[in-house]
């Protein structure tokens, strides 16, 4: 499977984190270690990248969205590295609906 394909493991951790930083923008903590977990995935680090994913999320305690979640799952599970979210318990910080803007 090609590194660019839009449902390979790298491109599928990209957009979760991508579309986590963009809800977190004007947080520098978050921003900044998801800036780096992008990085990763440019550097074909894809399977640490989860794994950097799933600690950031746990570390700042970010809410995610059921799709992010979804996303972070299916990248985990083509690389093998489910643990990682086991190990962090990122499933709790899944938020059951988008918050309303206001």
């Amino acid at each position: 499977m090609q590194t660019n394909a839009p449902d390979s493991p790298a491109a599928l951790v990209r957009s979760a984190a991508e579309s986590i930083a963009v809800r977190s923008a004007g947080e520098k903590g978050p921003a900044n270690a998801l800036r780096s977990v992008v990085r990763m995935v440019d550097n074909d680090e894809a399977e640490p990248a989860v794994d950097d994913l799933a600690r950031v999320i746990e570390y700042f305690r970010i809410r995610i969205l059921r799709t992010e979640y979804d996303l972070i799952v299916a990248a985990a599970t083509r690389l093998d590295a489910l643990d990682s979210l086991a190990e962090t318990g990122v499933d709790r910080f899944v938020a059951d609906r988008e918050p309303l803007a206001e």
